[in-house]
């Protein structure tokens, strides 16, 4: 069943890249929408590698959630910095608006749902622990690629392009 699931989370995550391009229109967007999922799902079970514990069935459950949850945050900075770059035309006044308002909002989001999770640490049960601290690991790390790695990737992108 585990294998399964790891089948599973390697065709969604080319669907997920589909869907993505598809999405922005863009080849180049859909592999920066790619980035925090990516990273957050190789740190995640690098790390579950790194402790030595097995793909069981809590991690196996844990890889559809990071899909969608650390894509969510790439969505909503990127179609929003596209908004604003359009309406600007300077990468430099779009990170300004970037990292108002909608930073301010992925941030929120971000540790809501992070600490809405800490309760499982507490649970007597050790799968409920596991998926308590990888689900508020996975909104941490993927919220942090989404406001320092992609604002990075996004101007170096746009720099090239002679802002």
């Amino acid at each position: 069943m585990v294998t399964g699931m790891l089948d599973s989370l390697m065709s969604a995550f080319v669907i997920v890249f589909i869907m993505m391009v598809l999405l922005f229109r863009s080849f180049v967007y859909g592999l920066l929408a790619m980035l925090p999922l990516t990273i957050t799902i190789t740190f995640i079970y690098g790390l579950i590698g790194w402790i030595g514990k097995d793909y069981d069935m809590p991690i196996a459950v844990l890889s559809a959630l990071t899909l969608g949850l650390s894509v969510d945050f790439a969505i909503h900075f990127l179609e929003r910095a596209r908004s604003a770059l359009k309406e600007t035309g300077s990468i430099k006044q779009t990170m300004n608006i970037m990292f108002g308002e909608p930073a301010n909002a992925i941030t929120k989001n971000a540790s809501v749902v992070a600490l809405g999770f800490t309760p499982l640490l507490f649970a007597p049960l050790v799968p409920y622990v596991t998926v308590g601290v990888f689900l508020a690991s996975i909104m941490a790390i993927s919220a942090l690629v989404t406001l320092i790695l992609l604002p990075a990737v996004l101007t170096i992108i746009k720099r090239g392009k002679h802002d």
